[in-house]
């Protein structure tokens, strides 16, 4: 499906806004061979800052102490969960799970489904 017009010009708008001062005027009377062999520089610098940054050990440490800070709250998420899905599999088991609720109210209720959570409706 195409975009509109100006929903392309508004997208154009920002990747030229990110450009390096300049850069519009520079590839303005290139041919397409040129900015081709512009593109292939791109990739070609990119593929070295990875490398750099890959190396970088300052970044390397910095992630592992991140890693290090919120492993404590993501295991302590990852028990709430667990918790949460083992007493929905109870009640689900018991044939419980939203009983309590009319017909036309959401359950309060949720269950972790696909990564997501979703509510789930009482029958």
């Amino acid at each position: 499906m195409l975009k509109e017009s100006s929903e392309v010009a508004l997208d154009i708008k920002k990747v030229i806004a990110k450009l390096p001062t300049g850069y519009l005027d520079d590839v303005a009377g290139m041919d397409g061979a040129k900015l081709r062999s512009e593109i292939i520089q791109a990739e070609s610098n990119i593929r070295e800052i990875l490398k750099e940054q890959a190396a970088d050990e300052k970044l390397q440490g910095a992630r592992e102490l991140v890693k290090d800070f919120v492993g404590g709250y993501n295991d302590a998420k990852k028990a709430q969960r667990a918790k949460i899905d083992y007493l929905l599999h109870l009640l689900d088991e018991r044939g419980e799970l939203g009983s309590t609720l009319s017909s036309d109210e959401d359950a309060v209720t949720r269950e972790k489904k696909g990564g997501g959570i979703r509510k789930i409706k009482a029958a």
